[in-house]
């Protein structure tokens, strides 16, 4: 067995960096820890997502690359938000066994997820 002692971080392919930092510290409040070159290292609290420019970015995988989990009220509030900074709602909200979830999409176009759980 492989031992891990948790994730490093997650890496997001983009075509615009800077939108993309803009972005993630807009609408998350991720805080950009290094830049250099193609890449950046955003953090918030002890999650760390890197994202990398990539002619690859913007392909549409069809399920969330990042799924985050709140409290009903916070997910309230997320919806409020996203819907003022006119983020693309791609799915949602809408009931799932025990909550609620709603997908939107990053300026790439990669899906994110927020969820709550009763």
């Amino acid at each position: 067995m492989i031992i891990v002692e948790g994730i490093g971080h997650v890496n997001i392919p983009v075509s615009q960096l800077d939108t993309s930092i803009e972005f993630y510290g807009d609408i998350f409040d991720f805080e950009l820890e290094s830049k250099k070159g193609g890449e950046a290292e955003l953090i918030l609290d002890n999650f760390r997502i890197r994202l990398i420019q990539s002619p690859h970015a913007g392909v549409e995988l069809g399920y969330p690359i990042l799924s985050f989990i709140m409290d009903v009220d916070d997910f309230t509030e997320a919806i409020s938000e996203l819907e003022e900074k006119n983020v693309k709602i791609v799915k949602g909200p809408e009931a799932t066994d025990n909550g609620e979830c709603l997908t939107f999409a990053d300026p790439n176009q990669n899906l994110i997820e927020i969820y709550y759980e009763n």
